[in-house]
């Protein structure tokens, strides 16, 4: 297989990565490089105007037959035009995208939206499927221009995959997407601001916390403490507990069978099982009882 360069370790590099409204952390990158040493695929960032973020050109290069197509045979502006065009089209779908190249290699492009806001692109490639054609689609050009069939071997050099493993890739791909996401590694600029409030939600769901504290937490004004809220997660500061609390009881209601509703609802911070139900209703549209049933 073709190698996409050594990883870069440099950490002081890029402790942080920036997209316009969102910091990116480091272990974004230290995830993406893991990925393209196991399966010797590279991944790349971008941010939403599809500027490159990561990696660099030096510390994790295209491979060696797509290199050759952009800066020998002066098709980088295809290829970049290609790359935007898939991306607004994924953008367009809120979904990933694979597909495969005019120069025959399989690449896919995922946009990463945080809160309904677009975060920036992650695209994966390039490698080829086995029901790819043997021959590069320039190896002609190349070898009429250049007279030789270098083109064809660097073709031939590049990471191979049956279709099934292709389709692995990608759902492993994906995965791992929702877990940068989910576990906040990409997350809005403001969101350092409420983290130590978040943190103390998620960690004691069954102490309430008040406004007052939150903001003593964050060290700024209640009022800003619920403007970021709003802004950073979309629901203000009470809303966001209530889903948690309720969320988290969901989880517990399915993976604690045998725990009574009242145990449950204690654990989430409700100490009356009545007016817990009667909030769990209104949020899910059931009883916590019928939810439980209905999970089972």
């Amino acid at each position: 297989m073709a190698s996409h360069g050594p990883r870069t370790k440099n950490p002081g590099r890029f402790y942080m990565l920036e997209s316009l409204h969102h910091t990116i952390s480091q272990k974004v990158a230290e995830i993406f490089d893991l990925y393209t040493e196991l399966h010797d695929i590279r991944i790349s960032l971008f941010s939403p105007d599809g500027r490159l973020i990561y990696p660099d050109k030096i510390g994790r290069p295209n491979c060696q037959h797509c290199t050759m197509l952009r800066e020998t045979l002066g098709l980088d502006a295809m290829c970049r035009e290609l790359d935007h065009k898939m991306m607004h089209t994924a953008f367009e779908r809120q979904d990933m995208i694979s597909y495969t190249c005019h120069a025959g290699m399989r690449e896919a492009t995922v946009p990463i939206l945080i809160d309904g806001d677009l975060a920036g692109y992650v695209m994966l490639g390039q490698f080829r499927s086995e029901a790819a054609p043997v021959q590069s689609p320039y190896s002609g050009l190349w070898k009429k221009e250049q007279g030789t069939d270098a083109l064809q071997a660097a073709y031939e050099q590049t990471a191979i995959f049956p279709e099934d493993k292709v389709e692995t890739l990608l759902s492993m791909f994906r995965h791992l997407l929702e877990f940068i996401v989910g576990g906040q590694l990409i997350h809005h600029k403001d969101y350092d601001l409420i983290e130590p409030v978040i943190e103390r939600i998620r960690k004691m769901p069954d102490r309430e916390l008040s406004l007052s504290e939150a903001s003593a937490l964050a060290g700024r004004s209640a009022s800003t403490v619920s403007r970021v809220f709003k802004k950073v997660t979309g629901l203000s500061f009470k809303q966001y507990q209530v889903d948690h609390r309720l969320t988290l009881a969901a989880t517990q209601l399915k993976t604690k069978q045998h725990h009574p509703v009242a145990e449950i609802a204690q654990a989430v911070g409700y100490e009356d099982p009545l007016y817990f139900s009667r909030v769990f209703r209104k949020y899910f549209g059931c009883s916590p009882s019928e939810y439980r049933v209905a999970a089972d």
